[in-house]
């Protein structure tokens, strides 16, 4: 009796022994690999409600403007908004790099300077541009990637001072700029579109309309350097002032976000306050198609709303 005592105390010891070290090595192989991490965990989550949430599309309550339009056949598939003029945000860009592809070349050079960067409105996002000389092309990528606004007053007033000349300050040259741009807009019929006196989308005021932002994405896309970068999670450049990495606002290109999608190319993200606007340009067995959600409650909405298309219309 006392050895069967005996050998049970063993095996409880070194059952209890075999599931301490079991632990201790599950422990190990956790913190290694960081799944131990609540992070971890609450990416998954994400990803499993974001996979399960969107094979429904319901944008009244996801969007104020939201349209899926198919490029090779040229017409829309879903389209719905017309009525609303939702806040701009940083998708004004588009319609500033549409407006300076008439003006200047890829290859021109700028020169940023500490003047114009203090112009930028606080609180901004920034491609965080040093002083010195850029190229064209190089400050428009800095306003698609990262959605830099420093960017965008530096190329505004560049534009500005090269048909006023010397004699002016920094915000005269930016207000010519956004005078001129205005007349633009009306001329080549964005009709709907009221960008104001800020050249980066960050007026409260500033609207735009659907049928406005598809037109100038779409015109827009057609440039090889566009599509270069817009379609990147990552995007650097080299310039005198060094090497830049930006990261891409989108986050249906960054393999890490529980929103990622291999079939996403690009195009802008825009947000103001609690106005959340996306463009996505979506391929898929070589058929392409341009999704706007434009206004939605939250980041994580814009995000839904768009795969729920892509689930729900273009499947």
């Amino acid at each position: 009796m006392k050895k069967n005592r005996k050998y049970k105390k063993i095996k409880i010891i070194m059952v209890f022994t075999t599931v301490l070290l079991i632990a201790f090595v599950a422990v190990v192989g956790l913190y290694k690999t960081g799944i131990y991490r609540f992070d971890f965990f609450k990416d998954v989550y994400k990803k499993i409600d974001f996979q399960l949430s969107t094979n429904e599309l319901n944008i009244p309550q996801d969007a104020l403007s939201f349209s899926v339009y198919d490029i090779e056949q040229g017409e829309y598939l879903f389209y719905e908004g017309d009525s609303q003029l939702p806040t701009v945000a940083s998708l004004a860009k588009l319609f500033v790099i549409d407006y300076a592809l008439t003006k200047v070349n890829l290859e021109d050079v700028i020169e940023v300077n500490q003047e114009v960067l203090d112009l930028v409105p606080a609180g901004s996002s920034l491609a965080n541009l040093k002083v010195g000389k850029y190229t064209v092309k190089e400050i428009m990528e800095a306003m698609l990637v990262p959605s830099g606004n420093d960017a965008a007053y530096s190329l505004a007033y560049y534009i500005a001072k090269n048909e006023l000349g010397e004699g002016y300050t920094e915000t005269e040259y930016i207000n010519y700029f956004m005078t001129e741009l205005s007349e633009y807009l009306i001329e080549e019929g964005y009709s709907k579109t009221n960008l104001y006196n800020d050249p980066s989308g960050a007026a409260m005021s500033a609207d735009t309309h659907l049928d406005d932002i598809n037109r100038v994405a779409l015109k827009l896309y057609n440039y090889d350097f566009v599509k270069e970068c817009v379609g990147k999670s990552t995007f650097s450049i080299q310039t005198p002032q060094g090497e830049f990495t930006w990261k891409n606002t989108n986050k249906f290109l960054d393999k890490k976000s529980p929103y990622y999608n291999e079939n996403v190319k690009g195009i802008k993200t825009g947000t103001m306050a609690s106005s959340y606007n996306i463009v996505v340009l979506y391929k898929k067995d070589g058929k392409e198609y341009l999704i706007t959600c434009l206004a939605s409650l939250s980041d994580e909405g814009r995000y839904k709303a768009v795969q729920s298309a892509i689930n729900t219309i273009i499947k």
